[in-house]
């Protein structure tokens, strides 16, 4: 579920918390929908947005529970285009979105946090694009604003290598723009927000719009959309899910 609460100047700015503490705040299908709307019908007197998690985490990764069941062609496209209609809607959301992350953010939890406008992240945060380790590409357009973030050759280290960050390491890297004391993410990104719904409504969405444009490459979309529906119906992610499921090295094919 995602709680919302009014914070700052006037209620000005709004806090989006998902809230789904069993699963550490694993992205469902329902929890995708929802950020969506969410984001596509924010009310008139919101001037900032902040999205973070509940329960010390941001998100952990996607639902595996709902993952085992994308499993052909139809399912596998159908899920690429739910996140990424929930990262669009962040992006063309005409006011500044922040993360606020604490405790983890992985898998699609750091796509979700790279579709934000600004990262606030608490100094002993583990920010992490594992794709690699399941054998498949990103999927939600992201791969086009990590380049934008941190440049071709860190964002394809990230994506080779699939290892865990520190809030410090995030921010030395580009990825994150404000780094915290632990626990402090959420107030610090209010703040931030509260700020920002002070400041001129037509600049911000201007600039945020030049941002935007800066962040997307239709070409980009389109291959990853391709190379991540192939790889996830791939025989070498079905032996990483194995792998991760029994606790073991995997076996990919040579």
């Amino acid at each position: 579920m995602i709680r919302e609460q009014r914070e700052g100047t006037g209620g000005r700015v709004l806090v989006l918390t998902i809230d789904r503490p069993a699963s550490r705040n694993a992205l469902d299908g329902t929890t995708i929908r929802e950020l969506s709307a969410r984001f596509g019908a924010l009310p008139d007197d919101v001037r900032a947005v902040v999205l973070t998690g509940a329960s010390g985490t941001f998100v952990s990764g996607g639902d595996l529970r709902e993952l085992s069941e994308v499993s052909d062609l139809a399912s596998t496209e159908a899920f690429c285009d739910l996140g990424r209609q929930m990262c669009d809607a962040i992006e063309d959301a005409r006011v500044p979105v922040l993360a606020a992350i604490e405790g983890f953010a992985l898998g699609g939890g750091a796509e979700l946090a790279c579709a934000c406008d600004l990262r606030v992240v608490a100094s002993d945060a583990t920010l992490g694009f594992f794709q690699a380790k399941m054998a498949v590409t990103t999927a939600w357009g992201t791969f086009a604003r990590l380049v934008a973030y941190v440049g071709v050759g860190r964002a394809t280290d990230l994506l080779y290598r699939a290892h865990a960050l520190s809030g410090l390491e995030a921010r030395a890297l580009g990825l994150v723009e404000h780094v915290t004391a632990t626990g402090e993410a959420r107030a610090t990104a209010i703040a931030m927000a509260d700020e920002l719904s002070r400041g001129a409504r037509a600049a911000l969405a201007g600039t945020k719009e030049l941002a935007t444009r800066a962040k997307r490459s239709a070409e980009l979309r389109d291959l990853e959309r391709r190379r991540f529906v192939e790889t996830w119906l791939s025989a070498d992610h079905r032996e990483a899910v194995a792998a991760f499921l029994e606790k073991r090295a995997p076996r990919f094919a040579p």
